[in-house]
């Protein structure tokens, strides 16, 4: 699962100490390439350095272009520029991201427009065969992932996880994008690789808004994952009593068991959560399904395949 998308927020950290410090010296001592002058928002040596003959597409160690820095960082002119000069708008980086992608991560509306306009493959999936759109679900990005869904950006892509855009809104809360995915066809009850759904994602995370959407719209609050763990399990386990309660009044299973014969009740009692126990045994809870067990090893670290 993409939590953070590190190598973007670096390049943005890189690009304040850069304007912080200033290019001049860097220009005067070491001279400045493309890449760097695309970075910082040169759009005149930009435009010099491509009438010298520098290759727009070249790349770095990591496989970055300059059309890739300067679309994360919003540089629209410098975006402009690359392209009426030729820049592969569909270059991939060591990782497999493009432009679109980076600037998708980032919020950058205008860049992603241009992008978009003139030709980026809206469905293009990178290394871990996630897409623009997840990247934007997931940053909670809500004008761009509408523009993507307008350009037929296909909402039921799985990453190698079996992760959807869809999960990745309700793992961040953000309960618009959720209606939006939604609207245009995304599978509510698609499972990951670990029999987890976006409910689950939700239910996990606390995320009550995002939950309700789903619940809403159809989500089987019963639906288990591999390991016979319901949405239930997951909200008590991390005392999410608000989710709980929503569940319960959903038709959630209350006294449903997983895999070892564990309950709702024994997860919110194993993490002592006392809200969310009080609640349960308020609405029919078996107070004598068996012995209070660990389950620090459960739900959190099965999230994904490899874990998060």
């Amino acid at each position: 699962m993409k939590l953070i998308n590190v190598k973007a927020l670096s390049m943005i950290l890189v690009a304040a100490v850069a304007l912080m410090f200033g290019p001049s010296s860097l220009m005067a001592e070491t001279g400045i390439d493309l890449k760097t002058a695309a970075f910082e928002g040169l759009t005149d040596t930009v435009r010099s350095l491509i009438a010298d003959g520098v290759d727009v597409n070249t790349k770095d160690a990591t496989g970055e272009t300059a059309l890739m820095v300067a679309s994360v960082m919003d540089h629209t002119d410098i975006v402009k520029t690359l392209i009426a000069n030729g820049a592969d708008i569909n270059a991939k980086d060591a990782n497999g991201e493009t432009a679109l992608m980076a600037a998708a991560f980032a919020g950058q509306t205008e860049t992603v427009n241009i992008l978009l306009a003139n030709g980026a493959d809206v469905n293009i999936r990178d290394s871990k065969n996630e897409t623009a759109l997840m990247e934007a679900a997931y940053a909670g990005h809500d004008h761009i992932v509408d523009t993507l869904l307008s350009r037929n950006a296909d909402v039921n892509i799985k990453n190698t996880q079996k992760e959807t855009a869809l999960m990745f809104a309700a793992l961040s809360g953000h309960s618009d994008i959720v209606k939006s995915l939604i609207k245009k066809g995304a599978n509510i009850d698609t499972q990951n690789c670990k029999g987890r759904t976006a409910l689950s994602y939700a239910s996990l995370r606390g995320q009550t808004e995002a939950a309700r959407v789903l619940i809403a719209s159809g989500a089987d609050v019963n639906l288990r994952d591999m390991q016979k763990e319901t949405a239930l399990m997951a909200a008590a386990y991390n005392g999410h009593t608000k989710i709980v309660s929503l569940l319960i009044e959903s038709g959630a299973d209350i006294n449903a068991k997983d895999y070892l014969g564990r309950t709702a009740l024994l997860y919110a009692s194993g993490k002592k959560h006392v809200e969310a126990e009080n609640l349960l045994i308020a609405n029919g809870a078996d107070v004598n399904t068996g012995d209070i067990v660990d389950n620090s090893r459960t739900l959190q670290a099965s999230l994904v395949c490899d874990h998060i």
